[in-house]
């Protein structure tokens, strides 16, 4: 008796356990970390959610979350605790959560993880998933807060500011420079060079003054900086661009209006070699004493000054009389190469209250003097009732192969048999040579605007396009984007949210997603990873995004490690795969250091590639033409300027992609939209003539 006992528990027991493994089939697993990212040498915790559709005991079930760094095989799990289960209906549902404590001298970058559901008894496996991973990121030094005495100055009047930071290491900091300044990027430009001299001086646009020298701060401490003097108030429009790389412009009045200004606290080592970080003070208005109108605006809106605001574009965008109501021409394509066919897609609609009976539609295209250099009617005898609505489509020219560039014009005329015209309507249309495939290398989301036309054009043309960018932008204005200051967790955000930016910009140009290709090097970085950061061993740690590999999983290679040779080997592979005939990027001389080291990656790429036998010495290296030299030593290479032509319909293209970048002034750039007589037809580049040659002009810091 006391045998049979044993057995039935037993048979019970396997029964209780083999239950839960038909439960689990319809299981729902839902988690993620808690937050995008954590401190190295902290937890990063887990709250997962799992629903059966059946009853199901939770207390025998296991979940764990196995974590990896992103391009490594070695695998960390940590068991999450049951937290709350009830019964819902028909089903169950629990609630797990736990976390990993991240070792202090753990790899900064992105963590995968994995939710891993067992069963307790017998660790049979019921589900696997990967959720959303984390970033783990190294923030040394802190600026917690930076306050400014008040928020309205008078031109003339001292500013006092008060600074709290934080050493968030288990070292003590010694040593440190706190620097006030008007606002700034320092990878902009920190010096001015005289042209005439070869001299370079520090650029007084922008105003450093010391706050404090040597300062230290123990391990895992915090020190105030009491209010000290820090600056003066001045009126910075227009002088901005050169220190931040956008700015209105400078007004011309005898007396400056008011305006919206902040203000850079930056915190260096003692020898003001390394940037431990930054912060934008809250904005503050300037003005003259006594004078309080006009109402400033900042950045953050759309209008510096309601004077400015136009209350006649937005109304109407192309001239009166430009737009035909019986001829509607379909703009999809108005780009077009020498050996191209034109076709006219076009509906004819009869907007009288009688009809059209033997109508005829003729093509005319004029050249850029007006001389017409072909005419051909494309329908006859058009019947067409009052009302109705007629599409066209017809071959018009087939553009002789030796065909000059430039701009041409389209004119359509309708008229009956007897010659009374009934309509007229005209297109803008741009003829260009064009390579066969098309790269374009961007420091940044946002810079590939500058190349618009000549994406569109081969967009049109059916030519391949592949658009890179090796920074993700994670520091421009993100602390105007979060109103706040930013850390690495608002900075990787930020830089995914300018990822999208330019992917939305790019897809209004007829670039698909998959053709973009980011790095995820960190904004501002790049001069220090080519000069410094050598060796993927030792690579370059940003002080935004606190990681010195690339915190993005997907990108071209999450973990990419911020250093020159891990960047020329991306760059390199990137070129060989899609073999470009043609690659435009950035200037090498530019102010800004990582647009002109964008430049130098590149060319660097393609002259390896070349001693390889990995790229056509004839392939083409076109530059952007340069919004502002630094004070570093110039290229050597030698020029011709590249010009592409742009249809009316395609610079509103280009203008439109503007509007996307809505953390990077999108909205003042929609704001102030020109109209279509406005928008210039031209877009200006360099071709560099000699890229082949001067390898190595750059490799030393000047």
């Amino acid at each position: 008796m006391i045998q049979r006992k044993v057995i039935l528990r037993v048979i019970l027991g396997l029964v209780f356990f083999v239950m839960p493994a038909g439960a689990t089939d319809g299981i729902v697993v839902e988690g993620a970390p808690t937050d995008s990212g954590f401190q190295v040498g902290s937890q990063a915790s887990f709250r997962v959610k799992l629903a059966s559709g059946t009853k199901l005991d939770f207390k025998q079930v296991l979940v764990f979350a196995d974590v990896s760094f992103v391009g490594t095989t070695a695998v960390s799990s940590a068991q999450l605790d049951l937290k709350s289960d009830e019964s819902v209906g028909q089903g169950s549902r629990a609630v797990f959560e736990g976390s990993w404590l991240i070792p202090s001298e753990a790899p900064t970058g992105v963590y995968s993880v994995t939710l891993r559901v067992e069963d307790r008894s017998q660790h049979r496996l019921f589900s696997r998933q990967r959720i959303r991973g984390f970033a783990a990121y190294r923030k040394i030094i802190r600026i917690a807060r930076a306050t400014l005495d008040r928020t309205f100055y008078a031109v003339g009047q001292p500013i006092l500011c008060e600074v709290i930071l934080q050493n968030l290491s288990a070292q003590d900091a010694k040593g440190l420079r706190v620097e006030f300044s008007n606002a700034n990027y320092p990878w902009i430009s920190l010096v001015d060079k005289d042209e005439a001299t070869g001299s370079s001086t520090q650029n007084p646009d922008l105003a450093i003054k010391v706050l404090r020298d040597q300062v230290n701060i123990p391990s895992l401490n915090e020190v105030t900086i009491p209010m000290s003097l820090a600056g003066q108030a001045a009126f910075l429009r227009g002088r901005q661009a050169a220190v931040l790389g956008s700015g209105g412009p400078a007004r011309n009045e005898a007396e400056r209006p008011p305006e919206v200004n902040s203000y850079t606290v930056a915190v260096w080592n003692a020898d003001r070699t390394e940037l431990y970080d930054m912060q934008f003070t809250t904005p503050v208005v300037v003005r003259a004493a006594g004078r309080e109108r006009p109402w400033p605006y900042g950045s953050n809106f759309t209008h510096s000054y309601n004077t400015e605001i136009d209350f006649q574009k937005y109304r109407e965008f192309y001239r009166p009389g430009q737009i035909s109501p019986v001829i509607t021409i379909d703009p999809s394509q108005t780009m077009y190469r020498p050996g191209d066919t034109i076709r006219i897609n076009a509906s004819v609609q009869n907007t009288s209250d009688t009809n059209w009976s033997g109508a005829g539609l003729k093509v005319g295209v004029a050249d850029s003097t007006g001389k017409v250099v072909r005419s051909v009617p494309v329908e006859s005898w058009l019947s067409i009732k009052a009302g109705e609505v007629v599409n066209v489509n017809s071959e018009v020219w087939a553009i002789p192969a030796d065909s000059p560039p430039g701009m041409y014009q389209l004119k359509l005329w309708l008229a009956t048999p007897d010659g009374r015209l009934l309509a007229t309507a005209a297109a803008e249309i741009a003829i260009n040579r064009m390579p066969a495939a098309l790269m374009v290398f961007n420091a940044h989301p946002d810079d590939e605007v500058a190349y618009g036309g000549l994406i569109r054009a081969a967009v049109e043309a059916g030519v391949p396009v592949r658009v890179v960018f090796f920074t993700s932008g994670d520091v421009g204005f993100c602390e105007r984007y979060y109103a706040k200051a930013c850390g690495p967790n608002e900075a990787r955000e930020f830089g995914l949210l300018r990822m999208e930016e330019s992917a939305d910009a790019l897809a209004h140009l007829g670039v698909p997603r998959d053709n973009l290709i980011f790095l995820g090097l960190p904004d501002g970085g790049s001069g220090t990873i080519w000069f410094q950061h050598d060796s993927s061993a030792k690579p370059f740690r940003s002080i935004y995004l606190g990681t010195d590999h690339a915190p993005y999983e997907n990108i071209f290679k999450p973990n990419l490690a911020y250093a020159r040779e891990s960047v020329m080997d991306a760059t390199k592979q990137i070129i060989a795969d899609f073999h470009p005939s043609m690659i435009i990027t950035t200037h090498p001389d530019e102010r800004h250091v990582d647009h002109r080291t964008a430049n130098w990656f590149v060319v660097k790429a393609c002259q390896e590639l070349l001693r390889e036998q990995r790229i056509d010495s004839k392939t083409q290296i076109l530059a952007n033409i340069s919004y502002g030299a630094g004070g570093s030593k110039p290229a050597p290479y030698h020029y011709e300027n590249y010009r592409v032509y742009l249809s009316g319909e395609v610079a509103a293209k280009r203008q439109e992609m503007n509007w996307f970048y809505q953390s990077q002034h999108g909205n003042q750039a929609e704001g102030n939209r020109k109209d279509y007589s406005e928008l210039t037809r031209t877009e200006e580049h360099l071709r560099i003539l000699d890229w082949q040659k001067f390898g190595g002009w750059n490799e030393k810091p000047q």
